[in-house]
């Protein structure tokens, strides 16, 4: 059961408690108010996504990606997302957020139309992506 409620859903795959904490907290100020679905790695991301028959599924309108995390990276899990329905995947933005430049490189060689924003994310940030306006590759200011 795929549903897609007036509230919006943001999954948020870290594995940094800190950085959980401050995303968690620049996406619930940013005024939207979404679902936040905290993964602590792609496995977690990935399990997610095989829910979807519970009622308590609801698809994500943004997926914030970091790439280093143990048992699943990104990567790995970017893949596992592609194979999925285009009916789970059509109209989410997947984001990159990492410390890195070579993060978004390693993945951009793959998913060309990727997006990235460096850590930390901001509220502009956040709200940019949410409402479409950020582009494939985006730092912060």
């Amino acid at each position: 059961m795929i549903t897609n409620d007036k509230r919006s859903c943001v999954l948020l795959v870290d594995d940094d408690p800190d950085d959980i904490f401050l995303h968690k907290l620049v996406i619930e100020e940013s005024g939207i108010d979404p679902q936040i679905i905290v993964a602590e790695n792609g496995e977690e991301a990935r399990n997610y996504f095989l829910t979807t028959d519970s009622a308590r599924f609801q698809k994500p309108d943004v997926i914030l990606l970091d790439i280093n995390m143990p048992r699943m990276n990104g990567l790995e899990f970017l893949a596992c997302y592609n194979a999925l329905s285009p009916e789970l995947r059509i109209d989410t933005k997947v984001v990159i957020l990492s410390t890195s430049m070579y993060d978004f490189e390693k993945a951009r060689k793959i998913y060309p139309t990727i997006m990235y924003c460096t850590k930390p994310l901001s509220q502009q940030i956040f709200l940019d992506i949410y409402q479409g306006k950020h582009l494939p590759l985006k730092t912060r200011p």
